[in-house]
This record gives C-alpha cells, sequence and structure tokens, in this order.
C-alpha cells in the first residue's frame, strides 16, 4: 500500500502521543484511585482507636472479656455506639447508590461487621469470621500486657460521598487535560510532519527532473540538519552533471575542429595535386605527411588521455632516483631547444637523493610533456630552467621559462583537456591542448600535485610535488 512520507510520520507522531496519553491515563487512574483508597481506609481504620480504648477499659474494669463474650448484644451495643455516626458519610447519596451489593454504605457495614474480637493468642471470642478473608490485627492491651486482638477487614472501596466526588472530578479534569493535548499534539504533529516531508517531496520531483536531463534544477538549503546537506548534494550533483554535459559538448566539438582542420588541409591539396594544380613534389607531399602526423599525435594523446582517465594506463613503479631521469630528459631536449633559440638549463645535483617511487616511463613522458609544451610556447632567445628540491616528505621539481607569461586566472584551466590560451601561446604554435591534461593524470597516479604559477624568468612556472620514497 502506497503511503506518503508526511502520513508515515504523522502516523508515528500521533500514535506515539496518543499511547503515551492513554498510558499516563491508566496510571495515574490506578495510582490516584488505589491511593485515595489507601488514605479512605487509614481514615476508616482510626475509628478502631476508639473501639480498642473501649476494650481496654472493659477489661480493666471486669479483669476478662468473659463477661462480654457471654453478653454478645453488649459487643453489638458498643460497636454501633462507636461507628453510628458513620451513617452520616451517606447523607446525599442518590437512590440508585443507597441500594445493591456494591453500594458505599454496604461496603461500609460489611467492614464494620468484620470487625471481631480475638484473646491474646487469636482465638475468635465474638464476632464473626468469613472464610478467604485476611485480617489485620490490632492489639488490645492493659497496664502494658496484652490481652486480646481487634480484627478487622481493610475497606476495599472509597465509601465517602465527597471523596467519590472528588476522584470523579479529578478524572474529569484529567480526561480534559489529555484530550487537549492529544488535540495540540495533533496539530503540531501535523505542522511537524509537513515541514519534515516538504523538502523530501521537493527532492523527489527535481530528481525526477534531474533523471530525465533537465541538469538546471536546485533546491532550496533551509536547514543545516541531514535534509540540508541532502538538499545541498543535490545541488552539487546537478551543478557536477550540468558541468559534465557543458564539458562532453564542448569536448567533442573541439576534437570535431581539431581533426576537421588538417582533414580539410588533406583533402584540398590531395584534390590540387589530382587536378594538377599542385604538382604530388616532395615539399607538398612532405606537407601532407606533417598533417598525417599531426593527426596521428592527435590520437595517440587522445588515446593515453582515455587511458589515464579511466585508470588504464598502465604504471609499473618502483623505487628509482629522480635527478639522473630528469637530466637524461634534459640531455634529449637540449638540440631541440637549441633549435628554437633557447637556453635549456638546470641546476640539478645527481649527488643528492631524491628517491621516488614511480614509473619511470611515465615520468620520462611527463617531463617531454613539459619541456615540449616550454620549448614551444617560450619566444626565441629565451631561456628554461629545471630544478629539484626536497622536503622531509616531498621531492619538488619546479619548471621555469621566460615570457610570454600566462594571466593568473588561468593557471588551473591550462591543464585542461583542449584549453588553449587566446595570446601567443596559441594553435599557432601547434599542439592540442592535451599535454598538460595528460600530465596531470600522470602526476595524479603518482599521488602528487601539480600546479602553475609565476615564473621569475618572466613566464610561466610548472611545479610538481611527489611523494619521497621511505627509507
Amino acid at each position: 500500500m502506497y503511503m506518503r512520507v508526511s502520513t508515515k510520520l504523522w502516523l508515528a507522531f500521533v500514535g506515539t502521543i496518543a499511547l503515551c496519553v492513554l498510558a499516563l491515563y491508566l496510571l495515574l487512574h490506578n495510582s490516584l484511585r488505589q491511593g485515595f483508597l489507601d488514605y479512605t481506609s487509614k481514615q476508616s481504620v482510626q475509628r478502631l482507636e476508639i473501639l480498642r480504648s473501649a476494650l481496654s477499659n472493659v477489661y480493666r474494669e471486669e479483669g476478662s472479656f468473659d463477661a462480654l463474650e457471654a453478653n454478645p448484644s453488649r459487643w453489638l451495643n458498643l460497636k454501633e455506639i462507636i461507628f453510628a455516626e458513620s451513617d452520616s458519610l451517606f447523607d446525599g447519596l442518590p437512590p440508585a447508590q443507597r441500594v445493591g451489593e456494591n453500594a458505599p454504605r454496604a461496603y461500609y457495614r460489611e467492614f464494620v461487621s468484620s470487625i471481631s474480637l480475638h484473646d491474646a493468642d487469636k482465638k475468635l471470642l465474638l464476632g464473626v469470621n468469613k472464610p478467604n478473608q485476611t485480617l489485620d490485627w490490632i492489639p488490645v492491651t492493659n497496664a502494658n500486657h496484652l490481652v486480646g486482638f481487634i480484627g478487622f477487614v481493610k475497606p476495599t472501596v472509597v465509601s465517602r460521598q465527597q471523596d467519590q466526588n472528588f476522584i470523579q472530578h479529578q478524572f474529569k479534569i484529567f480526561s480534559i487535560i489529555s484530550l487537549f493535548v492529544l488535540v495540540i499534539a495533533t496539530i503540531v504533529a501535523t505542522l511537524l510532519a509537513r515541514r519534515i516531508s516538504q523538502p523530501l517531496t521537493t527532492l523527489a520531483q527535481k530528481a525526477h527532473a534531474l533523471a530525465s536531463g533537465d541538469y538546471s534544477q536546485t533546491i532550496p538549503v533551509t536547514s543545516q540538519d541531514e535534509i540540508g546537506q541532502l538538499c545541498n548534494s543535490f545541488n552539487q550533483l546537478s551543478e557536477a552533471l550540468a558541468a559534465n554535459q557543458q564539458s562532453r559538448a564542448l569536448w567533442v566539438a573541439d576534437i570535431s575542429h581539431e581533426m576537421r582542420t588538417p582533414l580539410s588541409v588533406l583533402k584540398v591539396q590531395i584534390e590540387a595535386m589530382q587536378d594538377g594544380i599542385r604538382p604530388a613534389s616532395y615539399e607538398n607531399l612532405a606537407l601532407l605527411y606533417e598533417k598525417i602526423l599531426g593527426l596521428s599525435n592527435l590520437i595517440d594523446d587522445l588515446f593515453e588521455l582515455s587511458l589515464s582517465d579511466v585508470g588504464a594506463l598502465s604504471y609499473n613503479k618502483k623505487t628509482i632516483s629522480f635527478a639522473p631521469l630528469v637530466k637524461t630528459c634534459l640531455k634529449h631536449f637540449q638540440v631541440k631547444a637549441q633549435a628554437a633559440d633557447l637556453t635549456l638549463k638546470d641546476n640539478i645535483d645527481v649527488t643528492q637523493d631524491y628517491s621516488i617511487v614511480a614509473d619511470s616511463d611515465r615520468l620520462q613522458q611527463l617531463f617531454s610533456n613539459l619541456l615540449e609544451n616550454s620549448i614551444r610556447y617560450t619566444d626565441a632567445g629565451g631561456e628554461i630552467q629545471v630544478d629539484i628540491s626536497t622536503s622531509d616528505t616531498k621531492v619538488f621539481i619546479t619548471i621555469d621559462d621566460s615570457a610570454p607569461g600566462v594571466a593568473p586566472e588561468q593557471y588551473d584551466k591550462i591543464f585542461e583537456r583542449l584549453f588553449r590560451l587566446e595570446n601567443s601561446r596559441s594553435r599557432a604554435t601547434g599542439g592540442a591542448g592535451l599535454g598538460l591534461a595528460i600530465c596531470r593524470n600522470i602526476v595524479n597516479a603518482h599521488q602528487g600535485k601539480i600546479t602553475a604559477g609565476t615564473s621569475v624568468l618572466g613566464g610561466l612556472q610548472i611545479c610538481i610535488e611527489l611523494p619521497k620514497a621511505q627509507q
């Protein structure tokens, strides 16, 4: 059976409160009745003190209860004198309560009739003992000597009409208070259930729209509790899905653009050769080969990036010395830097311990991409500086180059795939904008961190942090 969350909460609140009120009513009902019965019973029993004093006087004057036992009418008269005024307790009772087995007067007379006189050994002298009755005892003494007992059965009902009226009034007041509390609790439960369930209802509606592809859905966060945190997480999820959708659309557009440009050149060049407009000379074929090589590099970069994105890029990590690896990469790029009229130098001390746990092939790929990027985007006549430093737990490598630089607001964006600057570091210098994205994935795979900043040489500084190998 389908039931809304608000209905479940309302039933839970109201049901719990109703049970509590009912249990409290029953407990108070029994407690009040029993407590008041004990109180009134004590009042009735107090009259037995008068009877005990009278019996003590009889024993003191006659020396025993034999004469009293021989004349039961004296015993009845004695009880009648002591309890005669008790009839006044029932004045004013409705006629219906004056008769019947359970009437208060009948219970009180039963109490009076249960009073009996016993000797010191609790042997019955006067009165009647009914079977299955539990007697209470009051000792009768003469000159501090036990001479007998008064036996009686405690009253089990509230006999006085005033006391009954008081109890009934208390029950009536408590019933009204219980109903009032139940009504107030029901109203509060309704408002509370609605307040709790409303964000959940909104969340369900928004989630349905989100599942349908509408990533613009957001929920106002009105509290700091678990529901507020859930709404906040939903908003973050919606923003992430919207960003991913936009990024995916841009990614497809950029990739299409990157592949369409060289393909268009190839198409035009081949058509020109087929029409005899351009000869199939070595220079023209070299141009076609260059475009094909660019497409091949782009596809290789996309493949590498896709592997690193899904974690499928293999890493064979082991403890290696970091400085010789970097020195080897620098040596490989010296010729290319000189060809670009750049000075590539370093201050790396190969005798220092820069041991890290890494895949040497992936680190060579990392530094090759970074050096290729610096050589490509640094103006001729400039300088590229590579340094390594260390701390207790990390190894730092920095690659500084000279002008042109990068605006600070674009430091994080340069690690995004297919991102290229609009200034001199543009498509005209080559590259598809995937190199730094691959670098970031390789560094992340080594539990490191890569950041960009302003170089003291006037260009860009790339800083890499890698965990130092444990000794």
